[in-house]
Parts: C-alpha cells; structure tokens; sequence
C-alpha cells in the first residue's frame, strides 16, 4: 500500500470519528463534521490517483496544486451555499490534516553493531 492512500485511510478513519463524535453533540455539528470530511477525502484520494499513476515531479507538483485549489473551492460551497456549524466543520478539517502524519510509513532504525 501506497503513502498516498494510507494517507487516505488515515484520513477516512479521523474523519469518521470526529464525524460521530460531532454528531454526539448535535445534528448540525455532525453533518458539518461530514462536510469537511468531504473536503478532505476528495481532493487527498485525487492526489493519491493521480501520485499512483505518474512519477513526473512536475505532474505532481501540478496536481498538488490543483488538489488545494479543490479544497478551496469545496470549503466555499460548503460554508456559502451550504451553511456550516463553524466548530464541527473547522475542528474536523483541523484534526483530518494530522492524516497526513498517519499516513507515512513507519520508520526501520538503523541497527548499532557493536564491536
């Protein structure tokens, strides 16, 4: 498995919770909660398409950038034609970001030979 779409699991999953955890403390918090777990999901599974399909740094560079420009525009169709709950949308969109740290895979540490 890809960096790319461990990312989008780990995202998926924070999503989810901060989606069901916001909806424990309202039914508007939690549908905003979903909203910006939409804002995140479909751009980042975008960019892990298009990163599994091109190793050309200037393709995904250019990707990378059309990938914030549809985060972007779907937090202003949610918070203009939508409507959100700040907290819930704003707090989930915060914490799915931490995703991206998820998503990296572990880290072998050099072993010490002693001797």
């Amino acid at each position: 498995m890809s960096t790319a779409q461990r990312t989008v699991l780990v995202q998926a999953g924070i999503g989810l919770l901060a989606t069901g955890a916001f909806f424990l403390v309202g039914r508007t918090a939690g549908i905003s909660a979903f909203l910006a777990t939409g804002c995140v999901l479909i751009p980042t599974m975008y960019y892990a398409w298009v990163q599994a399909r091109t190793l050309l740094a200037a393709r995904i560079l250019a990707h990378g950038v059309l990938k914030m420009l549809l985060t972007v525009t779907l937090i202003g169709v949610c918070i203009v034609v939508i409507g959100i709950e700040p907290l819930g949308f704003f707090a989930t969109f915060a914490v799915m970001q931490l995703g991206y740290l998820g998503g990296e895979p572990p880290r072998k540490q050099a072993s010490r030979r002693v001797g």
